[in-house]
């Protein structure tokens, strides 16, 4: 089975630097043979799909229609393979569920709870523990307020030596270093 990473990030587009910088992650994700997993829509999701089409690889759009006057009708052109979900808390779940590990960029609240979801999920031991990775300091203030928070999973404790719920994330500063982590921690 093919393994998959799921990209949270925000539905803007982030600067033109960060969006050549996505697509190059969802080429890299591709050439190393991972199907790429995201929200479905545009910005981020579509940069990162964007790349992965580019090398030949598979995208998967996890998406939900909320509301009638939402500029997204339907996933952006790079998605293969859409999953349409109920709402915003299934869409998550489905995305946690059917990945293996977690890209986090820069994003808003959507993306917020993402993460915590992914966090929640491995310190309460819903599920094993899963690579998170974040790309850059976006995310960095916001999680180490969460040092002093222990995990409670003695497997996410022992598979990501990880004492407190901030250690469950790993800091990289640029695409390939989030590439290298996510082979790195695939074949631990």
């Amino acid at each position: 089975m093919q393994k998959r990473v799921c990209v949270f990030g925000s539905y803007k587009d982030l600067g033109k630097k960060e969006k050549k910088n996505v697509v190059k992650l969802g080429r890299l994700l591709a050439e190393k043979g991972f199907e790429v997993v995201s929200g479905g829509f545009g910005g981020t999701m579509e940069d990162v799909s964007k790349g992965a089409k580019e090398a030949g690889g598979k995208t998967i759009g996890v998406t939900y229609y909320k509301w009638k006057d939402a500029p997204y009708k339907k996933p952006n052109r790079y998605i293969d393979k859409e999953i349409r979900t109920k709402d915003i808390f299934e869409r998550i779940d489905a995305m946690i569920k059917s990945s293996d590990a977690f890209i986090v960029l820069p994003g808003g609240t959507g993306t917020l709870l993402e993460l915590a979801a992914c966090l929640e999920h491995i310190n309460k031991g819903l599920m094993k523990p899963k690579p998170i990775i974040a790309l850059g300091n976006f995310w960095k203030d916001t999680l180490e307020k969460l040092a002093n928070e222990p995990v409670l999973s003695e497997e996410a404790r022992s598979a990501r030596n990880a004492l407190s719920c901030r250690d469950l994330v790993t800091f990289v500063d640029t695409v390939e270093q989030v590439i290298e982590k996510i082979v790195s921690q695939e074949s631990a």
